[in-house]
């Protein structure tokens, strides 16, 4: 009687599959930011594009500012009711306009990658300087042996 061997079964069966997906693979984010970049400094471009675009929230903070000038600040903290909770309303909106943040975000690369270069340049300026009196404290040093010699 002979027995049959069973075929060798193949390395491939025995591996675990992966869940990765080539076609759905998720795109890193457009940029990485520190914390308080996000949290702080692009929050204040937005309050205070918001504050200042009137696509955003201008409207609202003329009325309000108008309002305190007319009543004085005391007396406009009970009188221009409507017209700060319609500008808190409308701050809050604006906060959460992703089209408003990216905006944000965008000028704020814009004018980080700006400064960067100016640094750069600076950085380099510098070195320029730095090898010029080198040289030519290295010049005024020869010159000198020269003339002791």
């Amino acid at each position: 009687m002979s027995e049959e061997t069973p075929p060798p079964e193949s390395s491939e069966s025995n591996e675990v599959k992966s869940e990765f997906d080539e076609d759905n693979v998720t795109p890193p984010p457009k940029l990485v930011m520190l914390r308080a970049e996000r949290d702080t400094l692009i929050n204040d471009m937005v309050r205070e594009k918001a504050k200042g675009d009137p696509r955003y929230c201008f409207t609202q903070f003329a009325d309000m500012s108008q309002c305190q000038q007319e009543n004085g600040l005391v007396s406009s903290l009970w009188k221009c009711g409507k017209q700060n909770d319609r500008f808190k309303l409308c701050m809050q909106w604006a906060f959460y306009n992703e089209k408003l943040r990216d905006e944000c975000k965008d000028e704020y690369v814009k004018r980080k990658r700006e400064a960067v270069q100016k640094d750069r340049e600076a950085a380099l300026e510098n070195q320029i300087r730095m090898k010029v009196i080198s040289d030519w404290l290295t010049r005024e040093m020869n010159e000198e042996n020269k003339k002791e010699k």
